[in-house]
């Protein structure tokens, strides 16, 4: 064996150092660890050990658990924040809080990704930086709060992770990127907002792409982003960001085709 690779029991206890850690930071009772542990175990985890039939503890259930408490918390502050508000714009606030891009960040921030426990194949294909992974942690993580110190304890856990987010929601934050090009473009000219992409990059298993948002042959703004779709939005956001920029260049354009 590799003297330079670190044992099992090596692993363990690095684990549960990060763990402690963890919980320290969550105020999350020592005497409940063995949750917080279920929390951050991904299914794959378990991948080719025998549990004799009983279900392994990994994160699956909190995660369900902790997507209930999300959508209770956020959309009560919600709700109590922006009185004016209607139903449709704020399950669109809500939406922009709890997405699996929210989620992840702030996972990453928490440590969540060094504290995982992912299965060696699961390891070796990047999970460990996977935004749909870290998000159920979190979501995990905020079910198993919820279980230890019901919503109270809960809802101060997610007020500290997102409070100043959401006091500063506008309409730029939560509504459709694309869209929201599309109407200011449209407002001076018929042809609309067209999307290419533009390069690929990385691994399959962490790809990068770079999408370029135009109006004909004038491109807007370009972005990158983990899917196409996801950078066509950066692109549109760009744009959006720098409107003064292309702007006049529409009507320019558009005044000399009319």
């Amino acid at each position: 064996m590799d003297q330079h690779l670190p044992s099992a029991a090596n692993i363990a206890v690095a684990h549960k150092q990060k763990l402690s850690y963890l919980a320290e930071m969550l105020d999350f009772p020592l005497e409940r660890l063995d949750l917080l542990r279920q929390a951050v175990t991904h299914p794959a985890f378990f991948e080719g050990q025998k549990h004799g039939g009983r279900r392994p503890l990994d994160n699956q259930r909190l995660e369900y658990l902790g997507d209930a408490v999300l959508d209770l918390v956020i959309g009560e502050y919600l709700y109590h924040a922006y009185p004016n508000a209607r139903e449709g714009e704020l399950s669109k606030m809500r939406a922009v809080i709890v997405c699996e891009a929210s989620l992840a960040a702030q996972a990453q921030k928490l440590g969540l990704d060094e504290t995982l426990r992912l299965g060696r194949g699961s390891e070796l294909s990047g999970d460990r930086h996977r935004p749909s992974i870290l998000a159920d942690a979190f979501e995990a993580v905020t079910g198993a709060l919820f279980e230890v110190g019901g919503l109270d304890k809960a809802q101060r856990f997610l007020y500290t992770q997102f409070k100043d987010k959401m006091d500063r929601l506008s309409a730029a934050d939560y509504e459709d990127k694309k869209s929201l090009l599309q109407e200011i473009v449209q407002k001076y000219s018929p042809k609309g907002v067209t999307y290419k992409l533009l390069d690929t990059q990385g691994p399959d298993h962490a790809p990068s792409f770079e999408s370029g948002a135009y109006w004909g042959k004038i491109l807007l703004a370009s972005g990158k982003g983990s899917s196409k779709k996801e950078s066509e939005q950066a692109a549109a956001q760009a744009a959006l960001a720098n409107k003064q920029v292309w702007l006049d260049k529409v009507k320019f354009y558009q005044d000399a085709d009319g």
